[in-house]
């Protein structure tokens, strides 16, 4: 079963907004895939997509994802979808604060960190960005 985002219901007239529908679609894919991966993670698992990027080949879709989840792991996910072909995941766990994974710009389209809509899209909860820390003065000197 393959869900290139052009081969979606109705793909080809949605608009700007619907967009991140496809990618959501893609993302949800690349998780049901990666269930069957050895790490042992569902979507259900997933906190938040931290970046993405995709990009179209001729028919098929590449949508990469870098993923935080609940229990504090990251993982990178490369999924591929084609017509008339399986479609496959790649997973690989990322450090704490590792960046994505850099490729030629020649290949891919750059990392969206602009996710927050995205997130939404997918369901997942708002993440609060950490408080800010409160500096109190020293007292003073006599």
């Amino acid at each position: 079963m393959s869900v290139a985002f052009e081969y979606l219901p109705n793909a080809r007239d949605l608009g700007a907004r619907d967009s991140l529908d496809r990618e959501a679609a893609l993302i949800r894919r690349a998780f049901e895939l990666a269930a069957d991966q050895p790490y042992g993670f569902t979507f259900d698992d997933l906190e938040q997509v931290e970046a993405y990027r995709t990009r179209r080949a001729g028919t098929s879709t590449l949508l990469e994802c870098v993923a935080s989840l609940t229990d504090g792991r990251r993982f990178h996910l490369a999924y591929v979808a084609a017509p008339h072909r399986p479609d496959w995941v790649t997973v690989t766990q990322l450090m704490t604060h590792e960046p994505p994974p850099a490729t030629g710009a020649d290949r891919v389209s750059p990392w969206i960190d602009d996710v927050a809509e995205l997130n939404h899209t997918l369901g997942l909860p708002l993440i609060p960005p950490p408080p800010t820390p409160v500096i109190l003065p020293l007292p003073a000197r006599h």
